[in-house]
């Protein structure tokens, strides 16, 4: 079993109630008060939905799935910093990429917005998939159920029991590989993106970031107007910056204390 911690929010740490307020305005706004019900049942009992049931936010419509944490990644505080950034810059891109897709819920937002969008995700594809359908996106979201690396192979990974979204390649367990990786240069090969399209990648691989970008020289290489966004954190010493600087040149931006955004050089 893997050793990585997962985070579990706690009415104990204060600091998170700012956090929480803004989850729950969100709900109520959308009026969903079951999701409402559920954050609250998680963040005071760390209890999970016993029940799929389906709901809507400003991203769009949703599946939720029992015992998942689905109902957070719906809401739009989560990675407010990161949505507030691509609302202000909707005009200035076509196409958006997600590379650890979740559930589909950037896709499916910015999908309704007009965007060419493909989601990659290796653990909860059926739940983007599921997700698509219900918002009738299928001519805008392409959908690879695999991983992305610096190469194509099979790999184990740890999908830590409701959060999903914290699932992580754990090759050192022993156990049989679980789901496809790929790269993303093999991948924009079944896409047709012209060269010229204004790009936005948002990069989520729990811990593959550098492995994404190296198998996505080919296409970072060509793409004129890209944008790459992933998180950040001191003690990784700028590997991913460093990565992208081997490929082309770019400039960088906090979005906030975890977000990072590069943007390449012309």
């Amino acid at each position: 079993m893997s050793s990585v911690k997962i985070y579990k929010p706690s009415w104990r740490n204060i600091r998170k109630y700012g956090i929480y307020i803004r989850y729950f305005i969100e709900y109520l706004k959308n009026r969903d008060f079951k999701s409402l019900l559920v954050a609250i049942n998680y963040v005071f009992f760390h209890r999970l939905p016993k029940h799929d049931y389906e709901t809507k936010s400003e991203l769009g419509r949703f599946r939720i799935r029992k015992s998942s944490t689905d109902f957070q990644f719906i809401n739009y505080a989560y990675e407010k910093s990161i949505k507030d950034y691509l609302k202000r810059n909707l005009g200035s891109f076509d196409v958006f990429i997600d590379l650890g897709a979740c559930i589909g819920e950037y896709c499916i937002w910015l999908a309704k917005e007009g965007k060419n969008c493909i989601a990659v995700e290796p653990v909860n594809y059926k739940a983007v998939l599921n997700n698509v359908a219900i918002n009738k996106l299928e001519d805008k979201i392409k959908v690879f159920a695999c991983g992305v690396g610096d190469k194509k192979e099979r790999a184990f990974f740890y999908i830590p029991d409701g959060v999903t979204s914290s699932s992580h390649i754990d090759n050192d367990s022993g156990n049989e590989p679980n789901a496809e990786i790929d790269t993303l240069d093999n991948i924009m090969k079944a896409v047709s993106i012209p060269v010229s399209s204004r790009v936005v990648i948002k990069l989520d691989v729990e811990g593959m970031e550098v492995e994404a970008i190296n198998g996505a020289k080919q296409f970072i290489s060509n793409c004129q107007n890209l944008r790459v966004i992933y998180e950040h954190f001191i003690e990784d010493n700028y590997r991913n910056d460093r990565s992208l600087l081997e490929i082309c040149d770019f400039s960088f931006e906090n979005l906030d204390d975890v977000n990072r955004i590069a943007t390449k050089k012309v």
